[in-house]
Formats: structure tokens, C-alpha cells, sequence
């Protein structure tokens, strides 16, 4: 295959299944071929192979996304390359290039980077050729970022999200009905689930996006005795992630208990079962598969560790008052059995953290060890998962312990963060959204104003595409408002809904 492949020409193959009602999806009903529904000026050119994102996908990296079904070791069938495209709505086109050619979604900016983001970008336009669900999910998020790109674009994402929310419902009956009939669409079904919870959180409709939760929660159970497939692993991952975010505005974080334990964690270092990559095959671009696997093999780690993170992060948030009684002996009692089995949980995921996380977060990654591509993703993301962990020691307190003065994980915990933000600023590198969390809970717990000053400015430059920075930023100075009045820590969630009659996940 020649380096001339066109990667967006994958999603336009067998397009036969895919609603062909489709067609007037934005304001006015107007379909005006390949760019419809971008903003004015803005082409919706496919992407060439030197695209480059801001996860730092380069043209080799592009050479690998062509191999997805080998790369990824799916069990599930690919796209025939060869077959004709049936039917092509034009407003979809466009919204589905307009993703792909997108920056990675900050949720997955420090999980799916450098050649992870190109294989992902071949998931994402596998799944859309196979699935209308995965389609119309896909095409609402991009219809979001279009509007948070510029609010004189008018687009209906409502109306695709609820397309896309009402074929994944039928699914999950499906399968609980007939679970091996339709055991070949669940990667499809997990990929629409993360799509419309992680858009739900970013227009903060709470309930509908615990709605999708469950959803996805249903058919984990439903297929928990299967072997699930290494893509299943990696969308249920995904999933993980909104729902930790989800906690933060609320949520249960019942996918997060659902999906707990490393049975439903992508397996290390697994190899492909595809012929081309059988013992002695040679593939024509073996280099650059060695270069993801390699990538992988460090990369892992971090991402096993930041997982943890997250079901710790949602353990926490269900002692809080808005899950379960407080404020009685016996409820308090009960809290503080359980925050300290949290603390000593915490600990242990200490003991337990990636070889490399020490060197990662100090910044003595360099070109001597890798290439200068793999050691920034490996440090970008190896800080963000370190100020994760530490957050939980601040969260936890804030929740179990809110009436005591700060311990010194607190203030250990407080200190680390600020660093490692100030080692980002140092080195240049923008902070990748997932730190909007440890930096709010590092601020929550800060006395001294011209900190404050810096941490919140710091959450407030993260504002971009599918992100709620700024509002969480107008948030915590409400937050410090009332601590500084009352001498007392103030609730993080009471005071988003006091200011804003709602409650923002943080992502």
C-alpha cells in the first residue's frame, strides 16, 4: 500500500446501512456537499499524511493507522477497502472529517498520544464505517466542538446525540436478549457510549449521561464471562475516564465498580493474532509497528496506574453527602472506616507505580533514552497521572475529614502538584486537561493569594474544545469566597450549583 493512502477515504466505504435521512442535519436544513456544517472559510479537506495534531502524530505515525485490524488485535471484522461507497451524506462527511482532523479529545490527550492517537483515529473511522450508532455519536460530538469553536454555528448535536442514544438502547435490549447474535457490535456500542457520556458531561446534562452508564455498565455485565476483545478493553477505559470525571459532578461511579480489576483493563504487551504479524512474517511497515510496540511497552504502565486512579477517585466521591447519609455518629462512624481503608489503598498504589514514573515526572526522560517524540508523551502524561494519584490524598480529605486541619499528604499532596504545574510551564508544554482536577483540589486547599492567583489562571488557560475550565475556575474563587468567610472548607459541587444552578464535571 502506498504512502498516498487518503486516511479519511476508510470511513466512506460500505456506508450502505447509514440513514440516509440524515441529510439536513444542521440549522436550515442546508446540505451543501463536503462542507456543510463548518464554520464559514473553514474546509473540510481530508487529512493528508502529514497531518499533525497537537498529541504530536507525525506521517509516519499516519502509516500506521492502516493497519488498524492488525494493530489492534480486534477480533471484529474491518473495513473492505475495496468495496465501493454506497451512499455519502455530505453534512456527515463533514462533521466526521471535521473530528478526525481534530486535536485528540482532551479526556484522551494523556491516554491516546503520540502513535497511540493515529491507531485511535483508525478505530474511530472503522467504527463508523461498520456502525450508523457509532456515526451519529461521532458526528454529535464534532457538532459540539463546532459550536464551542464558534458560537455563530448552529448545528444540531441534540439531535444526533439522541439518534445515536436511542440505537444504543435498543442494543443493550438486543443483547440482553440475544447476547451472541449481536456479541460483534459491542466494540460499536462502547465507542457511541463514550461519545455521548463524555458530550452529556460537557453540556452538563448529569442525569442522561449516568443514563448512557448504565447503559454500558449493562452490557459489560452481560459479556463479562466473554473474552473481550483488546478494543472492547480499550473503549471500556475510555468509559472509565468520563465516569471518574462524572464523579466529580455527582455521579456514582457505578461503570468505574462495574469495570474494576484488571479483566477489563487493555492487557499489556498483547500480541496481534493477525497472519501478518505471525512468527517470521514480514510486514511492509514492520519499523513503525515496532515503533508503537515499543511506545507501548513503556506507555502501559502509567495507563494501568492512572486507571486505579480513577476507581479511587470514584470510591471517594461516594462517601461524600450527595451519595450516602452523613452527619450522625453511626454515619460517620462508617466514613472514616471506610476513608481509611482508601488512605491505605492509596499508599499501595504508591508502592505499586510504574519503574518509570520517578524519572518521568522529574523530567530526566531525554533523547539520550528515546526518541524525543516518545519521551515528551511518556513525561506529559506520566506528570498528569502522578498529580492524579496525589489529588486523592486532597479529595479524600476534603470529603472524610473536612472539618480537620490539613495532614501532610494533604499539604505534601498540595505542594507536589503546584511542582509538577510549574515543571509543565518550564518545559513549555501546554497542561493537558486531565489536570484541571488535581490542580482545583491542590487550589481548594491553598491560604496564600498570589497562589491562588496562578492556580486559577492556570485552570482557566486550559479552556479550550470540550473542556468546562472556565467555569470551574469562576467556581473556585467562588469556593475560596466562602472558605475565607466562614474559616471553614466550603463544597466544591454546593458551590457550582449555588453559582450556576448546576454542577460541571470536571473535564
Amino acid at each position: 500500500m502506498s504512502l498516498d493512502w487518503d486516511f479519511n477515504d476508510l470511513i466512506w466505504h460500505d456506508t450502505s446501512v447509514l440513514d440516509p435521512s440524515a441529510a439536513d442535519w444542521f440549522a436550515g436544513g442546508e446540505s451543501n456537499g463536503a462542507n456543510a456544517g463548518l464554520p464559514a472559510g473553514e474546509s473540510s479537506a481530508p487529512v493528508q499524511p502529514g497531518f499533525v495534531t497537537s498529541a504530536g502524530a507525525t506521517q509516519t505515525d499516519f502509516a500506521l493507522s492502516r493497519s488498524y485490524t492488525v494493530s489492534t488485535g480486534s477480533h471484529h471484522p474491518g473495513v473492505d477497502a475495496s468495496s465501493p461507497a454506497s451512499s455519502v451524506d455530505g453534512g456527515s462527511h463533514a462533521l466526521v472529517e471535521h473530528f478526525l482532523a481534530s486535536d485528540v479529545p482532551p479526556i484522551l490527550a494523556s491516554i491516546e498520544v503520540g502513535p497511540r492517537w493515529t491507531s485511535t483515529k483508525a478505530l474511530f473511522a472503522s467504527l463508523a464505517s461498520q456502525s450508523s450508532m457509532v456515526r451519529h455519536a461521532i458526528t454529535a460530538f464534532s457538532a459540539l466542538q463546532l459550536e464551542a469553536q464558534n458560537p455563530a454555528v448552529r448545528t444540531e448535536h441534540q439531535m444526533l446525540h439522541s439518534k445515536a442514544s436511542g440505537q444504543l438502547s435498543s442494543y443493550v435490549v438486543r443483547a440482553q436478549r440475544e447476547p451472541t447474535k449481536v456479541a460483534e457490535e459491542l466494540s460499536c456500542a462502547l465507542a457511541a457510549a463514550f461519545f455521548l457520556s463524555y458530550a452529556d458531561c460537557l453540556t452538563s446534562r448529569v442525569n442522561n449521561a449516568h443514563g448512557i452508564l448504565r447503559d454500558a455498565a449493562t452490557l459489560v455485565r452481560v459479556y463479562k464471562d466473554t473474552s473481550l476483545a483488546l478494543v472492547e478493553k480499550r473503549l471500556i477505559s475510555w468509559i472509565r475516564l468520563v465516569d471518574g470525571r462524572l464523579s466529580s459532578a455527582g455521579g456514582d461511579g457505578a461503570f468505574l465498580t462495574e469495570t474494576d480489576g484488571d479483566a477489563f483493563s487493555p492487557e499489556v504487551n498483547q500480541r496481534p493474532e493477525s497472519a501478518e504479524n505471525k512468527l517470521g512474517a514480514i510486514t511492509q511497515d514492520a519499523d513503525l509497528e515496532i515503533q508503537e510496540i515499543l511506545f507501548d511497552i513503556l506507555y502501559s504502565p502509567g495507563l494501568a496506574f492512572y486507571q486505579r486512579v480513577q476507581s479511587i477517585m470514584a470510591r471517594v466521591s461516594n462517601i461524600d453527602p450527595w451519595h450516602r447519609s452523613r452527619g450522625t455518629v453511626r454515619d460517620e462512624t462508617e466514613v472514616m472506616a471506610i476513608a481509611a481503608t482508601i488512605s491505605t489503598d492509596l499508599r499501595m498504589l504508591e508502592k505499586q507505580r510504574p519503574a518509570l514514573m520517578d524519572h518521568a515526572v522529574a523530567g530526566s526522560l531525554g533523547e539520550r533514552h528515546l526518541a524525543k517524540d516518545i519521551a515528551l508523551a511518556v513525561t506529559r502524561s506520566y506528570r498528569t497521572y502522578w498529580a492524579n494519584y496525589e489529588a486523592g490524598f486532597i479529595h479524600l480529605h476534603r470529603v472524610a475529614h473536612k472539618h480537620l486541619p490539613a495532614t501532610q499528604d494533604v499539604i505534601r499532596a498540595r505542594s507536589t502538584i503546584k511542582r509538577i504545574v510549574r515543571l509543565f510551564a518550564q518545559s513549555g508544554v501546554a497542561l493537558p486537561t486531565n489536570f484541571i482536577w488535581p490542580l482545583l483540589m491542590a487550589c481548594c486547599e491553598e491560604d496564600e493569594f498570589g497562589e491562588r492567583t496562578w492556580m486559577i489562571a492556570a485552570i482557566r488557560s486550559m479552556q479550550g474544545i470540550a473542556c468546562n475550565a472556565r467555569p470551574i475556575a469562576d467556581v473556585l474563587e467562588e469556593v475560596h469566597k466562602r472558605q475565607d468567610a466562614t474559616k471553614q472548607r466550603a463544597d466544591v459541587r454546593q458551590c457550582s450549583l449555588d453559582l450556576f444552578n448546576m454542577s460541571f464535571a470536571v473535564v
